[in-house]
């Protein structure tokens, strides 16, 4: 299963309510099943920029590969494309390093 952005945020959401409602009642079963849903969430929402990350890596690569190619063999036609892929590649890496 692909880690989930959305579920992450979800789970550390809910997870803090659970931890807060338990510890406000005294709650300590409630309060440990927040704790861990709200870790697992941390969790994913790494894995699932890690996943960004590496994705955005490779276009980087692919596009400047794929452009450095064209270039050698005078294809100028697809040199929008991949200066494109790479673009999308640098700003996936960006957005997965700062978020």
């Amino acid at each position: 299963m692909d880690p989930s952005r959305t579920d992450a945020k979800k789970d550390k959401f809910v997870g803090s309510v659970k931890e807060n409602v338990g510890s406000a009642f005294g709650n300590e079963s409630l309060e440990a099943k927040g704790k861990t849903q709200n870790t697992a969430g941390s969790v994913q929402e790494t894995a699932a920029n890690v996943q960004g990350y590496v994705q955005g890596a490779a276009d980087q690569v692919a596009g400047a590969v794929k452009g450095a190619y064209n270039s050698l063999t005078g294809n100028t036609g697809s040199e929008i494309g991949n200066k494109a892929q790479r673009a999308k590649g640098e700003a996936q890496k960006d957005f997965n390093s700062n978020v």
